[in-house]
């Protein structure tokens, strides 16, 4: 997959992964799992597992960053979000999984 070199929101958590926690995250464990990534970067929780799933991707070298050229067509992407339980019903891992909107090609 080839993405443009645009900087994303999540271009710099990679970086700030082993940063302190600011303000602005909640350090409870969520119960739901979130809709929109905005909901999903409130929670401490949710960020490390969307900063697994860039070093994932980066270390696979499943996509490389081009420059953008207007002829080109872009795929979008967006987060998908999955808490993983155990048989006893607590909670294994928080997954974050980055997809490709596929239909936009």
């Amino acid at each position: 997959m080839v993405l443009r070199s645009r900087q994303p929101k999540t271009a710099n958590m990679v970086s700030s992964a082993a940063a302190d926690t600011t303000a602005t995250r909640v350090l409870l464990s969520p119960s739901s799992e979130p809709v929109a990534f905005s909901n999903a970067d409130k929670y401490v929780a949710w960020h490390y597992a969307m900063c697994d799933e860039i070093k994932a991707l980066r270390s696979n070298h499943t996509w490389s960053i081009v420059p953008f050229h207007p002829s080109m067509n872009v795929v979008g992407s967006r987060w998908v979000y999955r808490i993983k339980h155990r048989v006893d019903g607590s909670i294994e891992c928080y997954k974050a999984c980055l997809v490709a909107r596929g239909f936009t090609q």
